[in-house]
C-alpha cells in the first residue's frame, strides 16, 4: 500500500488517454447534441418547454384517439402519482392540456391535448428533427448506419 506521507507511491499511468475513454466521449457528444437541441428550441420558440412536458405532449399526441388518464402517464414514464399531479397541473396552467371528466366515473379525468399543446408538440418535434438532420449530416450514410448499429449493440449489452 502507498505511503502518502513519504510519497513512495509509483505514478499511476492509466492505459488510455482520458479524452478517449468511450463513456466520457459519449457524454461529451451527448452534451453537444443537447446544446444543438436547445438552439433549435430557441429558434422554434419552445425553449421554455421542459423535456418531461415534451414527452407527455408526445405521448398524448400519439394516443389522441384513445382515452389517456393520469395513471397511464405514471406507468409510461415510471414516475409517482404526486410528481405526475404536479406536472399535469403546470401543463394545464400553461394551456397545453385539459382534464375532462368521465361520465362513468367522476374521479377519473381524461387528459386531452389542447390546440396550444399540439402546436408546442409540433414545434418540439421540428427541433428534434432539425437536430437529427444536423447530426446525421456530419457523417456519411455508411457511418450513420454503423454508428446506429454500434450504439444499439452497446445499449443492449448495458441493459
Amino acid at each position: 500500500m502507498c505511503d502518502e506521507i513519504n510519497s513512495s507511491c509509483p505514478p499511476v499511468t492509466p492505459p488510455w488517454e482520458p479524452p478517449q475513454v468511450i463513456p466520457a466521449q459519449m457524454r461529451r457528444v451527448n452534451n453537444l447534441i443537447f446544446r444543438k437541441i436547445n438552439q433549435f428550441h430557441r429558434e422554434n420558440e419552445v425553449e421554455d418547454v421542459t423535456p418531461m412536458h415534451e414527452w407527455i405532449l408526445s405521448y398524448l399526441f400519439w394516443h389522441r384517439d384513445e382515452p389517456v388518464y393520469q395513471r397511464d402517464i405514471e406507468r409510461e414514464f415510471s414516475i409517482t402519482r404526486s410528481t405526475v399531479t404536479n406536472i399535469l397541473q403546470l401543463m394545464e396552467r400553461k394551456g397545453y392540456i385539459e382534464r375532462q371528466s368521465v361520465p362513468q366515473d367522476a374521479r377519473l379525468k381524461r387528459l386531452m391535448l389542447t390546440e396550444k399543446g399540439a402546436c408546442i408538440h409540433e414545434k418540439t418535434m421540428q427541433s428534434l428533427h432539425q437536430t437529427d438532420e444536423f447530426v446525421e449530416s456530419l457523417l456519411t450514410p455508411e457511418e450513420n448506419a454503423e454508428l446506429l448499429r454500434l450504439l444499439n449493440k452497446l445499449r443492449k449489452g448495458l441493459q
